[in-house]
């Protein structure tokens, strides 16, 4: 297999028309999994990343939310303007070797770090209690799936401009769960420099979303948006 296409070579976002699942049963899935849970805002099942890369949560929540914080496990979760509940954990019998696909780069055998706990592909055991429609939808990325988790971006908020990391690393797709028409997601292309903005229905359609060049997302509705989130150790899934 050729090396993993960088961020450069791989589009801001694309439509993986291979990968419908039923919206429905996913929002019944949603509201059944995460009904009287507390959501956290990045501080969860992945609160290493936050501490290792301490610049994360300025992407994520506004000025004042920080402000009175030290650290992001700090925030009041129940009124932030981000949140985030996690379909994982970690697991800690997983190794790279176990890898179901190779990029043929220093990923193959480089742990983010050089510590599992900050290494999101460590982050791939179901949390109990997981509805048997997100197993379903786990299932279908064929063991190529990792951290997993319900993005929520509240009414008249948004995610500011970041970048996460190469595509050689990983990918990510989007599945969304609600939205509004005044939900949108915005990336800079990295060959033109052009600015691409786009609304995502939540029809049941799973979008990659590239986390290697800038990107951002807004809400301006005044309904929630949810998406659900997932990380993948593939590329072969863009040619689907």
């Amino acid at each position: 297999m050729e090396k993993w296409k960088t961020r450069k070579e791989l589009p801001v976002y694309k439509k993986l028309n291979h990968l419908k699942f039923d919206p429905k049963k996913l929002l019944e899935a949603y509201y059944e999994f995460t009904n009287n849970k507390i959501w956290d805002g990045l501080g969860n099942e992945y609160a290493s990343l936050c501490e290792t890369y301490t610049h994360l949560p300025q992407m994520f929540f506004t000025k004042e939310e920080l402000e009175s914080v030290d650290c992001v496990c700090d925030i009041n979760w129940q009124k932030a303007s981000y949140q985030q509940f996690s379909l994982v954990k970690f697991d800690e019998n997983y190794s790279l070797d176990q890898r179901v696909e190779k990029s043929n780069t220093k990923w193959d055998t480089k742990i983010a770090k050089n510590q599992p706990s900050a290494d999101e592909r460590f982050f791939r055991s179901r949390v109990p209690g997981l509805p048997s429609y997100f197993n379903e939808v786990l299932d279908a990325f064929e063991g190529k799936a990792h951290r997993a988790r319900f993005a929520k971006l509240s009414p008249k908020s948004r995610v500011k401009p970041h970048i996460d990391y190469n595509t050689e690393y990983g990918i990510r797709v989007h599945i969304p769960i609600i939205t509004n028409e005044k939900c949108y997601n915005g990336g800079k292309d990295p060959v033109t420099d052009k600015e691409v903005v786009t609304h995502f229905d939540a029809d049941g359609s799973t979008y990659f979303i590239n986390p290697g060049v800038l990107h951002w997302a807004v809400n301006d509705g005044s309904e929630e948006r949810v998406h659900l989130i997932i990380s993948v150790d593939s590329q072969e899934i863009l040619n689907g």
